[in-house]
């Protein structure tokens, strides 16, 4: 069985999971019907799309057909774990505050894979040097924010949490946005 072959089980087997557990929360919860569904259809309805409009490589592009599968694979384990989680506090299994907690900690942890693979891929059309200062620039801004952020989310009390949580945030966009002026202002140099 090839890598291409593995990724579209484990794809089916995310969408099968989502599936049942939107199911069993539903049966829960009918009141929230729709956004059940709405989790339940997302990845099997992008996958789809990814057909339907030819974004999907050829099997003679295997590189390309593989990175767009371990991206529809990383939005598929997001998407079946927040239902994971959601039909956990449905059934009271944890308490209420950890589906606020994992959205958070899923968001900070986006943050630190976009921020590790940003300064990795150079833009076409960009100033070499000035654009390859700011994709590391917010490279090292994303994986420092979420990594400072998964500890906030993770251990703190949920109303500190919160205000702590998007500080963070807030201090890591303002320091970006400071840093990219800058840089944009300075010399185009090595």
């Amino acid at each position: 069985m090839n890598a291409i072959r593995i990724r579209q089980f484990s794809l089916l087997g995310l969408i099968l999971a989502a599936a049942a557990l939107a199911l069993i929360a539903w049966a829960q919860r009918p009141e929230a019907a729709l956004l059940w569904l709405t989790g339940m259809l997302s990845v099997p309805l992008a996958w789809l799309a990814v057909v339907v409009f030819g974004a999907m490589p050829g099997p003679d592009r295997p590189v390309e057909r593989t990175s767009l599968y371990n991206s529809l694979l990383g939005a598929g384990a997001l998407i079946t774990a927040a239902l994971a989680v959601t039909t956990a506090v449905t059934l009271d299994a944890v308490p209420e505050d950890w589906s606020t907690r994992f959205g958070m900690l899923s968001g900070a942890l986006i943050l630190i894979v976009i921020g590790n693979a940003l300064p990795k891929k150079v833009e076409p059309g960009c100033s070499r040097t000035r654009g390859l200062k700011i994709q590391r620039l917010l490279g090292w801004t994303f994986v420092i924010t979420g990594l400072v952020a998964m500890p906030i989310w993770l251990l703190a009390p949920i109303g500190v949490a919160q205000i702590a949580g998007l500080s963070v945030y807030a201090v890591a966009a303002v320091f970006s946005l400071i840093a990219i002026a800058r840089i944009a202002r300075g010399p185009d140099i090595a």
